[in-house]
């Protein structure tokens, strides 16, 4: 600047730059829309998680929120990952991919048994079902204990979803729409 200075003779100045009258939290919220949302959904998927875990949980799902991730990555991640995401006895949130059939049938009976229903699930891979065929079998028989299996869109080619009460889908799917996430019944 100082040269421009000289050779204007003084007269180049800028004026000083006008202060912002938006709040830190109002920015925050502007660039994060769903923090609130978000928050409160993914304590609704963890909701029968020991308190202190779904609260580390929380806090991993909105901290990769917080870095620019969309929702349904931030849950993905946040859930899913093996080393620091969900511990395979409070199994929340399930996730295979398309021919992930061992995984399924491994990771089944956890998440089933994380929901609160005492019975095992008799699942054999048979070679006949696709993945969405298998989830949709596997829907029905969560339907006689008052369950369902609901479907995320993680944004990827792979399977991820949750068991809800029957009478919490309406909500748990508004809920999910409120945090900027895709939740149905049934697998497209």
């Amino acid at each position: 600047m100082g040269i421009l200075d000289r050779l204007f003779g003084g007269r180049f100045t800028l004026p000083p730059p006008e202060e912002t009258t938006v709040s830190d939290a109002a920015i925050m919220r502007e660039l994060h829309p769903y923090r609130a949302e978000l928050k409160a959904f993914t304590q609704a998927i963890l909701t029968r998680m020991p308190e202190d875990e779904r609260a580390r949980l929380v806090r991993r799902v909105l901290r990769i929120y917080g870095s620019g991730q969309e929702p349904a990555t931030a849950l993905v991640e946040g859930l899913l990952d093996a080393d620091r995401g969900q511990k395979l006895e409070h199994l929340a949130l399930l996730g295979v991919d398309w021919r992930g059939f061992d995984g399924f049938e491994y990771l089944a009976p956890y998440l089933v048994s994380a929901s609160g229903v005492k019975e095992i699930y008799p699942y054999r891979y048979e070679g006949t079902l696709s993945m969405s065929e298998t989830l949709a079998s596997f829907d029905q028989w969560l339907a006689a204990f008052d369950k369902r299996y609901l479907h995320l869109d993680s944004g990827g080619d792979d399977y991820v979803g949750f068991i809800a009460d029957a009478d919490q889908i309406e909500a748990m799917i508004e809920l999910a729409r409120r945090a900027g996430l895709e939740v149905r019944l049934e697998n497209l």
